[in-house]
């Protein structure tokens, strides 16, 4: 018993030494790295202020191109970015100046004709699956005078069958007045509830631009007369 305690000691005494021997060659290393490693970090920071550079750029010339636009157009009633820092995949309505950019594209209120939406859906079929359960049931054993009742473990298969899923893939359609074939088609992934918002604001400007005309076409025929 005494030999055993001995050894389990020895043992973690062998196992201290070996986890501070890791330790500080782990220290050493860092504090003394060879030529390969000195030239790996070198590398690996050269990419990592690259990569902040390029961030940097991007970001500024956004800016720079934001601020042109509001300035020639004015300030925007609404603004979705389908992607960030990226004016080819924003939606900007200007009110003031009766504009809209869809995608880097600059369109008139009038250019509007109609608006909707589909939705590409694709439908992933649930597999079945079989599962086994150990269940503990009752079994009745007669040992000569009387039963007595034993605990015995029996197996119960089930199948269960996986729901089918559903997965949406949405575009709205913009069609345009100057072409019964010119429309614009803008990505929407599976946001439905972006899809919803963009539909209402295309169709109040279509609205708005129908009152517009309705409006321009009474003045005509009030005048004529």
């Amino acid at each position: 018993m005494n030999k055993f305690l001995i050894g389990s000691k020895i043992i973690g005494t062998m196992s201290l030494s070996s986890k501070f021997a890791s330790v500080v060659s782990s220290v050493l290393k860092f504090l003394f790295p060879t030529s390969d490693e000195i030239r790996l970090r070198k590398i690996n920071q050269s990419k990592k202020l690259k990569i902040e550079k390029e961030k940097r750029f991007l970001h500024q010339k956004y800016d720079r191109q934001k601020r042109a636009l509001l300035l020639k157009y004015g300030s925007p009633v609404y603004n979705l970015a389908l992607k960030e820092q990226s004016l080819n995949n924003e939606i900007i309505v200007f009110e003031k100046s009766r504009r809209v950019m869809i995608l880097g594209e600059i369109y008139a209120y009038s250019d509007f004709s109609s608006c909707t939406y589909t939705d590409n859906q694709r439908i992933l079929k649930g597999e079945a699956s079989f599962v086994t359960k150990l269940n503990a049931q009752e079994t009745n054993l007669f040992t000569g005078f009387e039963y007595d009742i034993y605990q015995t473990a029996g197996l119960e298969k089930s199948n269960i069958s996986n729901k089918d899923i559903i997965t949406h893939n949405y575009s709205i359609i913009i069609k345009l007045n100057d072409s019964p074939t010119s429309i614009i088609k803008i990505p929407m992934g599976s946001n439905l509830e972006k899809v919803t918002e963009l539909l209402g604001v295309i169709n109040s400007i279509i609205e708005i631009n129908s009152r517009s005309v309705f409006v321009r076409m009474k003045q005509a025929v009030s005048w004529s007369s």
